[in-house]
């Protein structure tokens, strides 16, 4: 074990040797500008390999701690199924490529493939209106059902090789946003199948994301049901307005205190079955979800045997498909809305009545005013009515002329364009909500 104190100087380093999986030779390559990092490491441009990066460890403690895991990541790559619509050069992992090693084949760090964050945004910009126009996003409700069938597919082609991600989260996720692709970053703080029955596990977790069964525990004691759990909430909120699944309404006098809490309390409001501790928030849409994902929900939030990331992504694909015919754009606002059936109807179209209802309040009683005694009448001379009578039409000149120059003041306010965010690049931006992207 090495001395935890040793700190990495890649600033000074000028090369490392880079060692694949299957084979044992040392490929020299140099080290690029730092451009990102967090606590355990620092990433790296490398100007001879296109496309990759590199992430090298700071602390000889944290070398060996990583060395054997990412030994194993590269032996169990994970098998990811591609849509008709993903670009060749997409990532939809930063999965380990490749070792880097001193001269002396003392392991350093690995390289693996690029994210393009210019060309992506967080997915936690997904999940709410306002954020999505802000951000250029397309609001088609179709686009959220496509990103999160994106999300199950990785997700679920990781839990088939043993792996589990236990801090997933919107903020982890990169979203290319004209197919609504997903790329997951931080890998190397996965749960890893080492094989053999060996595992090295993850060491953080988020709250909000924390299933309730997990409460008190370590993020190296969970596993696969940590990761449904957290999908779930992901999917109900692109799904459901960014609402998470524990935002409820209490009764009155009664706190919740922070989302993880709530979880913890099991404050589920959403559910087919009305809970008896609180109400769902006035914004949500549940109840127009069909039957199907709704049970799915329910089964998410309320057990511990939850739906499979198979069964999401499976389920999923017949929404976000739309030569499906599952999801129907709304007549009303096809650019925005759509809906599953008839019988429930397009439950944004509901939400948006109720919000544009006018709230009726009872006139205030006015108050009578007992009469004023009228003031003593004073005599008004002919020479002073004179003087008034020959200043009115300069006082009618002047309150015109103020007038004028206020409307002349206003009028190119209102057509000034807003300046407050350049407009989206079109070549991230979906051309036609009509055309979604086929899987």
């Amino acid at each position: 074990m090495g001395n935890s104190g040793a700190i990495v100087r890649a600033d000074r380093m000028q090369k490392v040797y880079l060692r694949n999986p299957s084979s044992s030779k040392h490929r020299p390559v140099k080290v690029g500008p730092r451009f990102a990092g967090g606590a355990a490491g620092d990433i790296h441009r490398l100007p001879e390999i296109p496309g990759q990066v590199l992430k090298l460890y700071k602390t000889a403690s944290d070398r060996d701690l990583y060395a054997p895991k990412l030994e194993a990541m590269l032996e169990r790559p994970p098998k990811l199924s591609s849509s008709k619509s993903q670009d060749k050069n997409f990532q939809q992992l930063a999965w380990p490529i490749s070792i880097a090693e001193t001269g002396k084949r003392k392991f350093l760090g690995f390289t693996m493939p690029e994210i393009d964050f210019d060309r992506s945004v967080s997915l936690e910009r997904m999940l709410q209106k306002r954020i999505r126009q802000v951000s250029g996003l397309p609001d088609f409700y179709g686009y959220r059902f496509l990103a999160a069938y994106n999300l199950a597919v990785s997700v679920a082609a990781l839990h088939k090789n043993g792996h589990y991600i236990i801090d997933l989260k919107p903020v982890n996720c990169r979203l290319q946003p004209n197919k609504m692709l997903i790329s997951i970053l931080d890998c190397d703080g996965f749960s890893v199948n080492g094989g053999r029955g060996k595992r090295f596990h993850a060491n953080q977790f988020t709250p909000e994301y924390i299933a309730p069964e997990a409460f008190q525990k370590k993020p190296d004691e969970l596993g696969e049901k940590q990761d449904l759990f957290a999908l779930a909430v992901i999917i109900f909120r692109l799904l459901n307005n960014g609402l998470h699944p524990f935002q409820a309404r209490l009764p009155k006098g009664v706190n919740g205190g922070t989302i993880q809490e709530m979880i913890n309390a099991d404050y589920y409001a959403y559910g087919l079955k009305k809970s008896s501790k609180c109400s769902a928030a006035r914004q949500s849409v549940h109840e127009s979800f069909p039957d199907n994902l709704r049970k799915m929900f329910d089964q998410a939030f309320e057990r511990t045997t939850r739906p499979k990331a198979a069964k999401w992504r499976d389920v999923l694909k017949e929404y976000a498909d739309p030569s499906s015919g599952k999801l129907i754009r709304c007549k009303m606002n096809p650019e925005v809305h759509a809906y599953f059936d008839n019988d429930k109807g397009c439950g944004w179209c509901v939400l948006e009545g109720a919000n544009q209802q006018p709230t009726r309040t009872k006139p205030k009683p006015r108050k009578k005013r007992a009469a004023s005694p009228l003031p003593p009448s004073k005599a008004i001379s002919l020479a002073s009515l004179s003087r008034m009578q020959g200043r009115i039409p300069l006082i009618f000149t002047i309150l015109a002329a103020v007038f004028l120059a206020g409307i002349s003041l206003q009028a190119p306010m209102s057509l000034t364009p807003e300046k407050s965010r350049p407009p989206p690049s079109p070549r991230d931006k979906p051309s036609m909500h009509d055309d979604m992207p086929a899987i």
